[in-house]
């Protein structure tokens, strides 16, 4: 097996790099995928901090993949592309690093299953019609161990998130707890702390917000439940090493189909984008005098 004939697919977990392709540089912000082909040349440059996860997959098992998958389809695997990345591709590119780390403990046939999972996460990505917003993936509830006073308290978390008064103190008190014992339960039976959890919620929120609407930055704080513009800065740079007006300014997903005439798919900028409202456009530009709508905006 040679590096020539693999497949890349990077997941960029916190900060920002670009990636040469297509004869421009194109940034790959927090959150997003970037996949190669072996026959694309490409080059990376970053600036600070960066982490990422990294797979490589031979061509024999993208095409047999991408065959039970789309098999007896026009489609073709795509050469390149910089997609956001659902929670369902960062779960299963974070699950095939634990075990990997773990110092071959894991038997090859299970790396090899997790390895099909990723890449199937992936190509699903790959074909649709308007990529997903980016959100942080969360480990689902453990439901055989999770007590109700817990359920309850990760309930309220969910649903009351925008409320930027929501405290440890309220949420211990709403199951019936101290302070202490509700973060010690929570952190045991969930996983993470209940404030981690809070976090999550109105990051996801807050990334909604940023991705498909044009609010103000206090607007999109407000909403999402954070209260300020200064406390939504202060997380997304401690989640994603970048600021929230980073993150939007860099928003646009880049695909690079396999047919003999290459296509560039981005979404709209946020100044076409109706406050409030997810727009569905998405532009397929063949020729750079040359763009046409292949989705309406709902």
């Amino acid at each position: 097996m040679h590096l020539d004939d693999m497949y890349t697919l990077e997941l960029v977990c916190q900060g920002m790099q670009e990636i040469y392709l297509d004869g421009c540089w194109r940034p790959v912000p927090p959150l997003h995928v970037v996949w190669t082909s072996p026959r694309i040349m490409h080059a990376h440059r970053t600036s600070g901090e960066l982490e990422t996860i990294f797979a490589l997959f031979p061509s024999a098992m993208v095409e047999h993949v991408w065959e039970e998958l789309y098999g007896g389809c026009s489609l073709q695997v795509p050469h390149a592309a910089i997609l956001p990345s659902p929670p369902q591709l960062q779960n299963a590119l974070h699950h095939l690093l634990q075990e990997v780390r773990s110092c071959n403990q894991t038997p090859d046939y299970i790396i090899s299953l997790l390895l099909h999972l990723a890449l199937a996460e992936f190509l699903r990505l790959a074909v649709q019609p308007t990529p997903p917003v980016p959100s942080i993936a969360t480990q689902p509830l453990p439901q055989e161990r999770i007590s109700s006073e817990m359920l309850h308290a990760t309930q309220l978390l969910k649903e009351s998130h925008t409320c930027s008064s929501l405290s440890l103190e309220c949420t211990a008190q709403y199951v019936g707890l101290s302070v202490f014992h509700f973060s010690r339960r929570f952190k045991q039976e969930v996983g993470i702390t209940p404030g981690h959890y809070l976090r999550q919620q109105r990051l996801n929120h807050a990334l909604q917000l940023l991705f498909s609407t044009t609010l103000s930055m206090e607007e999109v704080s407000y909403l999402s439940g954070f209260g300020s513009a200064r406390q939504l800065t202060e997380a997304c740079k401690a989640a994603f090493g970048q600021s929230p007006s980073t993150l939007r300014k860099e928003r646009g997903f880049f695909f690079l189909s396999s047919n003999s005439s290459p296509s560039l798919y981005v979404l709209p900028s946020p100044e076409h984008i109706h406050p409030l409202r997810e727009s569905q456009a998405l532009l397929i530009t063949n020729d750079a005098k040359e763009q046409k709508s292949v989705a309406e905006a709902q």
